[in-house]
């Protein structure tokens, strides 16, 4: 399985990253590193990692997210997940950690 991350600077200065294909422990790499990218490079108040072409996500990516997500808040940066499938936003409500996603 593979994952494709790509990003976009939306006219208020927000980022938004699209991530498409199964994200899990193997794949979750690219799109950390490309939350962090951007973070540190471009500082922007928001990003939204767009979920819509998700189609899987497990347990050990969700943990892997939220550790990047922390550390993008501990750098000003606040990442929003939004157009979760339903089964996508299952596992994220499941984690515990993503309670403010937006499907």
């Amino acid at each position: 399985m593979s994952v494709s991350v790509s990003t976009s600077i939306e006219h208020n200065g927000t980022v938004a990253v699209t991530v498409r294909g199964a994200v899990e422990h193997a794949t979750i790499t690219p799109l950390c590193d490309t939350i962090n990218h951007v973070v540190e490079q471009h500082r922007p108040a928001l990003v939204h990692v767009d979920l819509q072409f998700v189609t899987y996500i497990d347990a050990a990516a969700v943990g892997a997210l939220e550790a990047c997500r922390r550390s993008a808040r501990n750098g000003g940066t606040n990442v929003v997940l939004r157009n979760a499938s339903a089964a996508v936003g299952r596992t994220l409500q499941t984690s515990g950690m993503f309670g403010d996603h937006r499907t």
